[in-house]
């Protein structure tokens, strides 16, 4: 008979796996793309950026968790442990900022020329690599900050088997990791927005362009889905995704530090949406990677 942690373990171990097979191919067919095309697509550069991203966070969130639920030995020392904790902060932060790059960048794309974005339009490709590099450098810094700073708990919860990393690592009853972790969600919160806000974007001129040419598909007696249809739905799917998988868990750490005590399941239910994202998005992805149409470049 399988215990709950087991049975977690495995869950885990299930999601920690498709998901970094699916960041996997997403991550060579795009290099492939990359590395062979005549023109380069600065979105290839993007979708690998988060591809590798994604794979890091299932890699440093995913395996230690497994290790702790099936009571494998922690190898690890107090310096390991805070990499691995700093590491879990690091990969989840440039999944978030890479999500939110290919948003903007894709909804500058698909503007129409006579658009307020004609200018950008033009130079968005040569800032890509810098905005990823910038991305980097934040990330890193911010990520500092917070780790330096932040208390570490008064009584800790390393036992003989697994490791202390992760929401186990905080101490609910310190007024500092409280103020941190405000300044994490507000920080979030507003790439989410931008993310968002672009989004709603890249629907919006979608659904203009449908609206422009209904009469044509009016006309037609095809039952097929229009190509921009299938971006629209695209897009709502991936916005929806991330911000249904990565709007709860910041939630149940702010419920912990509020109510001051820490509860198993809002654990267990916070990391698991943490590995959901990356798991789905680069199937989501692959999917998407040929629905986005060309036609609003010349709108």
């Amino acid at each position: 008979m399988l215990t709950l942690n087991e049975i977690l373990g495995i869950v885990y171990l299930q999601l920690t796996g498709m998901g970094s097979l699916g960041n996997l191919i997403l991550l060579i067919l795009n290099s492939f793309n990359f590395l062979t095309a005549h023109k380069v697509r600065p979105k290839n550069v993007i979708i690998i950026h988060l591809a590798f991203s994604n794979a890091m966070v299932l890699l440093f969130r995913g395996i230690p968790t497994i290790t702790r639920l099936w009571k494998v030995k922690c190898v690890l020392d107090k310096s390991g442990i805070k990499i691995i904790t700093y590491m879990q902060t690091i990969t989840r932060g440039l999944s978030l900022y890479s999500t939110c790059l290919l948003s903007v960048f894709q909804a500058i794309t698909i503007s129409p020329n006579n658009s307020m974005w004609a200018q950008l339009k033009i130079k968005a490709t040569k800032f890509i690599i810098p905005c990823i590099v910038l991305c980097w450098i934040v990330n890193l810094l911010l990520d500092m900050l917070v780790f330096l700073h932040r208390d570490g708990p008064k009584n800790s919860t390393v036992t003989k088997f697994g490791c202390s990393t992760g929401y186990r690592a905080l101490d609910i009853y310190n007024n500092n990791n409280i103020k941190f972790e405000i300044l994490t969600c507000v920080h979030d919160t507003f790439f989410v927005c931008l993310m968002m806000s672009s989004s709603i974007h890249m629907v919006l001129i979608l659904y203009r362009h449908k609206r422009n040419v209904n009469h044509i598909h009016s006309n037609s007696t095809s039952t097929k889905v229009s190509p921009e249809t299938r971006a629209t739905q695209a897009i709502l799917l991936l916005v929806a995704t991330f911000v249904l998988f990565n709007i709860f868990s910041p939630i149940f750490i702010l419920c912990m530090f509020h109510f001051k005590f820490t509860n198993t399941w809002m654990i267990h239910t916070s990391a698991l949406l943490s590995l959901c994202y990356p798991t789905v998005s680069p199937f989501i992805l692959i999917s998407i990677s040929n629905q986005i149409p060309s036609f609003c470049a010349h709108g």
